[in-house]
């Protein structure tokens, strides 16, 4: 009996001149967003390229110097951006796009677009995310809101229910149908997003199960919009109330419950400012941790353990150069605290991104949208992946510096010279981007509440069957 009531939804949806209206709307907002974003994306791509190949171009042909001091003039790395970014921006204009490698210090990423914008121009910026995962649920709810209510006014509901049919296999037969209508509507804009973005951008199969994937979790997502909405017109009689209480619920779901959120997380785990961040690192290196000793107790201890491993009594009479030594010493334990505070601030922003899900109460938007991010490679994890790797390379090219500058002085002589050969030396950054089980992996709380949404839609909709009046 189910399959001739999802046969009955399917066409009379697709028959529907809402579902055509709204549907042709969307899709062209969707574009819209979506080519801007895609043309964004390509052109940031390309900058970064351009900028990173003239940056590591400078570095190589550097004049004859002191290998330190050409460690000094730095190494710009960037993040690169997934193609699946161009649905999802995700934490892009918020976070820096170059960060800068240098010896002493761990840099923060640099050049937030959203920091480079005018005010103006922050009113009215989305993405074609947005209209995935806040509009297109308004068009299910718009066009679901009175597909049980609207037979009860009409009275055919009574006359189906004269005829036997159970009330269990009415509602989801409507609820396969009408999610079968919007899935046909929704699958061209999504192929036509794909083909696009497989012609602009080199697509790996990474970046396919990642879309992929994108796809499936916004099928969930739309299914919960569904089945809350049909259970809704079962329960209440009347389609205004109904429309009433759907529209309450997208309102809290898509704009109160993000705030709340982020509002609750920023009340209780507060992020240190700037000022307190560096001054804190500052203290650490020269008070020391871990019962470590002050710098000059630290530097006096190093300086005797080197002068009893090569045997000498002076600084001056070491076959290698005391300076670099030194240096890379201070350096080590200096990352070791930069290391110590930026996990430390970094989890911060973790447990914020827990504390802001306490408002997934109100609706499954905030795990949608943190999933989105996830699979773009736009969340904090993917961020804090490429901020890592890029210490690591960050300590491979300043040690290499560091030995040549060792390796080619004596005692406390800083007389050590590189060139050009060695400069070139130095191997390109090359990043790693996470595959699509790491993204699975740091979204996997935020897939168990939108499974847990699932059940609770579901379950709702079995109840509203069971008290289903005619």
């Amino acid at each position: 009996m189910i399959l001739p009531i999802l046969h009955k939804e399917f066409i009379s949806t697709l028959r529907d001149g809402r579902l055509l209206l709204l549907g042709i709307a969307l899709l062209l907002v969707f574009s819209g967003f979506f080519l801007a974003s895609a043309y964004e994306l390509q052109q940031l791509r390309q900058e970064k390229q351009v900028v990173g190949k003239t940056a590591k171009e400078q570095w190589n042909t550097q004049s004859v110097k002191n290998p330190h001091q050409a460690a000094h003039y730095g190494i710009y790395v960037f993040k690169p951006d997934s193609p699946v970014a161009a649905i999802d921006p995700g934490l892009r204009p918020f976070t820096g796009q170059a960060l800068w490698l240098e010896p002493h210090k761990r840099n923060l990423t640099r050049f937030s677009p959203a920091t480079d914008q005018v005010l103006a121009n922050r009113f009215g910026q989305t993405s074609a995310s947005f209209v995935l995962y806040a509009l297109l649920p308004l068009l299910i709810l718009a066009l679901t809101f009175n597909s049980v209510s609207k037979e009860r006014e009409q009275g055919t509901l009574r006359m189906l229910h004269s005829l036997g049919i159970p009330a269990k296999e009415l509602v989801f037969g409507k609820f396969l149908g009408l999610l079968t209508a919007f899935t046909l509507v929704l699958t061209p804009v999504i192929a036509l997003a794909g083909v696009f973005l497989m012609q602009q951008f080199s697509f790996t199969l990474d970046d396919s199960l990642r879309l992929a994937t994108l796809v499936l979790v916004f099928l969930v997502y739309y299914s919960i919009f569904t089945a809350l909405a049909i259970a809704a017109s079962t329960f209440f009689n009347s389609s205004r109330i109904t429309l009433f209480c759907l529209l309450g619920f997208w309102l809290g779901c898509m704009f109160i419950a993000p705030r709340l959120g982020a509002f609750t997380a920023a009340v209780l785990s507060p992020n240190p400012s700037a000022n307190e961040f560096w001054n804190a690192i500052k203290q650490d290196i020269a008070q020391g941790i871990n019962n470590d000793g002050n710098h000059e107790q630290r530097a006096q201890a190093f300086e005797q353990s080197i002068l009893s491993q090569y045997g000498v009594s002076r600084k001056e009479d070491l076959p290698v150069g005391f300076v670099s030594l030194n240096r890379q010493f201070n350096d080590a334990y200096s990352s070791k605290v930069h290391e110590l505070h930026f996990d430390r601030l970094r989890d911060n922003f973790k447990t914020q991104q827990w504390l802001s899900h306490v408002a997934s109460w109100m609706g499954p938007s905030l795990s949608i949208r943190a999933v989105s991010m996830s699979l773009a490679g736009m969340d904090l994890a993917h961020q804090r992946h490429f901020e890592d790797a890029a210490e690591q390379y960050r300590h491979y090219f300043i040690n290499l510096t560091e030995d040549w500058d060792r390796e080619r002085s004596h005692g406390t002589e800083r007389s050590a010279k590189g060139a050009e050969t060695d400069w070139r030396s130095v191997q390109d950054f090359e990043y790693q981007v996470p595959t699509l089980k790491f993204a699975l992996y740091s979204a996997r709380w935020e897939l168990l509440i939108l499974s847990a949404w699932l059940l609770i839609a579901l379950n709702l909709l079995t109840l509203s069957a069971r008290r289903l009046n005619p």
